[in-house]
């Protein structure tokens, strides 16, 4: 594709096995919360950049550091995030304010402060990683389906204000092995979601994926995860 391509949250799980699929053929701009969370940094034509999103001053600096290595963008991921799952009712008061400001807050602002690098490319595209939390009612995850709720909506009205300029896509997935749970785990792979994110952005103009569901065959479905609180 030879694309100009920044992941955020690239040093594990999804974000990882997207820079992995990606780097062969790609420039690619590699974020974490810090450069020691890298165990890889070898890709042929790869930038690398450690800032804490959770402190949203960190994102201005990374920013102005991607300016500084080039002068447009073709692809915008917006992978990095955490999950926390408790009862509302037991959930600390920090961890709300993490998710809320990592998961939410921190991907609006990098993707106001990237668009004017998105509109310097001839195909750009912006790809948002929410959740089938978004769309469920799943027990322990009312924080997180709050927050994965709220890219969804972001991206449906972002989508529409720039249309004809830049694509906007949202993958929603259930569980996905990013904690190297058992093989045969009725889960899907991170890789998974990297094929979804290539088959999403090799799409021609004027064709939009605006989003797409994945899910394993076999995985439960219901009000009550195998990982929900008792």
């Amino acid at each position: 594709m030879n694309k100009k391509i920044c992941i955020t949250g690239a040093s594990k799980g999804i974000g990882l096995a997207e820079a992995n699929l990606f780097a062969p053929t790609n420039e690619l701009f590699l974020h974490a919360t810090s450069l020691n969370s890298f165990k890889n940094k070898s890709y042929p034509n790869a930038h690398y950049f450690g800032y804490d999103f959770t402190q949203l001053e960190n994102i201005d600096a990374f920013v102005k550091d991607i300016q500084q290595q080039t002068n447009s963008l073709d692809v915008l991921v917006n992978n990095a995030g955490l999950m926390f799952i408790e009862k509302f009712a037991d959930f600390p008061d920090k961890d709300l304010h993490t998710l809320i400001t990592l998961n939410l807050h921190a991907q609006l602002l990098v993707t106001k402060k990237l668009i004017p690098l998105l509109l310097k490319s001839k195909d750009p595209q912006i790809v948002f990683m929410s959740s089938m939390s978004a769309k469920n009612r799943i027990v322990g995850e009312s924080v997180y389906a709050a927050v994965k709720a709220g890219i969804m909506q972001f991206a449906h009205v972002l989508r529409n204000e720039l249309a004809g300029k830049i694509r906007v896509s949202t993958i929603y997935s259930w569980g996905v092995n990013t904690w190297n749970d058992t093989e045969n785990a009725a889960i899907l792979k991170p890789e998974d979601i990297a094929e979804t994110l290539d088959f999403i952005i090799s799409r021609e103009r004027p064709m939009l994926v605006e989003s797409i569901e994945l899910g394993h065959e076999n995985h439960w479905n219901g009000a009550t995860a195998p990982w929900s609180p008792k």
